[in-house]
């Protein structure tokens, strides 16, 4: 939603028109909400407060972008030493992306560990070379370098560059009085939210979560189980990183029935209550109004005789 990368300034606009409250009889804005916006190259987060811009002292910028993960997972694929990702490239990690999001079972804990898909880099290959030659464009690849570079980009706590890491570096940096509310109203922007939107259970239910077990909330039996198994790379967590978040232990978690926890939102870019929002932020990227779009036809002349531009 933020064009070309623009600014957090105008989101204030966007959340103005959105009912973010838990609660859908409720109309009132939420004192703060918790903007993440997934973009390319890189992700920014930042808490937002309404009537003003964000605060400055939450905002987060890590390269956690859409490009980058796909970067991450073929080096990964490079580092297993597979033979197909010597030459490739990352047109032919987002086929394998897509080709498992949209495979019928993309649990995590239960999902296959291979999907079948046909590469770019191999059919043009297979063009290339005579027809006694020609190789097969369609291969079975392991799935586990996918996961595990989403988990590093996206829910490693550990990991300063990662999405999990910035958010609750984010909160963590905004007043008390916020935190609690800004983690209730997480809203997940830009293209890259998008494109990852059903990975996994859905980097909705992902991106919780990986935020609860930071904080050291306690997840569901199978949940708790995939999340450690996740985590489970041969090295130990320190007792730092454990720690780390675990001052929002208290906002994250929900006590006798009451509101509280981590929600995650999206909002719907084609909704008729933000579709002025997104026209105005498009068109003043665009710089539109910087070119003559006036023809003899459609201008109108004035009683003076100027012509005028509509």
């Amino acid at each position: 939603l933020l064009v070309n990368g623009g600014g957090f300034g105008s989101v204030q606009y966007l959340l103005e028109g959105m009912n973010l409250s838990s609660n859908p009889l409720m109309t009132q804005q939420p004192k703060a909400s918790l903007v993440v916006d997934i973009g390319t190259n890189e992700a920014r987060v930042a808490v937002l407060v309404p009537g003003a811009s964000f605060l400055v002292e939450t905002y987060q910028a890590i390269p956690a972008g859409y490009q980058a993960f796909l970067r991450k997972v073929l080096a990964l694929y490079q580092e297993a030493n597979e033979d197909w990702a010597t030459n490739a490239t990352v047109e032919d990690v987002n086929v394998i992306v897509q080709a498992w999001m949209s495979a019928p079972n993309t649990d995590i804990s239960t999902a296959a560990t291979t999907i079948s898909v046909e590469l770019p880099t191999l059919m043009k290959q297979s063009n290339d070379l005579s027809e006694a030659s020609a190789v097969s464009s369609t291969i079975q690849v392991s799935v586990q370098p996918l996961l595990e570079a989403f988990h590093q980009v996206y829910l490693d706590y550990t990991q300063p560059t990662s999405l999990v890491y910035a958010i609750l570096n984010s909160v963590l940096a905004s007043p008390i009085d916020f935190r609690k509310v800004a983690l209730q109203n997480i809203i997940l922007l830009g293209g890259g939210s998008v494109a990852l939107r059903s990975f996994g259970k859905g980097l909705k239910m992902e991106v919780e979560n990986a935020i609860k077990s930071a904080c050291g909330v306690s997840l569901g039996d199978d949940t708790q189980a995939m999340e450690e198994e996740k985590k489970d790379d041969g090295m130990e967590v320190s007792s730092i990183a454990q720690g780390r978040f675990q001052s929002l232990k208290a906002a994250v978690e929900r006590s006798g029935g009451q509101e509280g926890g981590v929600q995650v939102k999206y909002p719907d870019p084609f909704a008729a209550d933000v579709a002025h929002w997104i026209g105005a932020s498009v068109m003043g990227k665009l710089r539109l109004s910087n070119e003559d779009w006036i023809s003899v036809d459609s201008s109108a002349v004035s009683a003076g005789g100027e012509r005028l531009r509509r």
